[in-house]
């Protein structure tokens, strides 16, 4: 009985996974849901959309800029960007993997960079977010993405 009493403890003590809280399919596919609908809303020029999978504190990475914290001053950046052309996204959703509240989302990104009057240029690259889940949400916490073409001028 005293082994079995240690055996069963240790098990109980090595075990912090909580009820409900195991990421699984369903999460997996939330993130991707919720990753369509932020390309949709980008494509569409939503920008109140486009910061809704965000958590207010989030840091944001773009390439070859300052990071960016908080919904308020990524505000300012997406709404730059989209005026100046910026337009059909595509991200390809690679890996999806988590554990508890917290996740990722990782894979290659695409787009159009000059207004249609013009020939646009290209870019594509890859991207990452981390997300945590809040009152059964995942939003995205850290954002980060780069080219894989090399900068004009260089």
């Amino acid at each position: 009985m005293f082994i079995l009493a240690v055996v069963s403890l240790t098990a109980a003590a090595c075990s912090n996974a909580k009820p409900g809280e195991e990421f699984g399919m369903k999460d997996q596919a939330a993130i991707r849901q919720r990753t369509e609908a932020f390309v949709k809303a980008f494509n569409t020029k939503d920008i109140a959309q486009v910061l809704s999978p965000y958590a207010e504190n989030s840091v944001f990475m773009p390439p070859n800029q300052p990071i960016i914290r908080g919904k308020d001053a990524m505000k300012m950046y997406y709404d730059d960007l989209l005026k100046s052309g910026a337009r059909n996204l595509r991200l390809n959703v690679t890996e999806v993997s988590g554990h508890g509240p917290l996740a990722y989302a990782s894979g290659s990104y695409e787009m159009d960079l000059k207004p249609a009057s013009s020939p646009p240029p290209h870019d594509r690259g890859k991207f990452l977010f981390v997300l945590r889940k809040m009152n059964e949400t995942w939003r995205y916490e850290y954002t980060m993405w780069n080219s894989d073409l090399a900068q004009s001028g260089d």
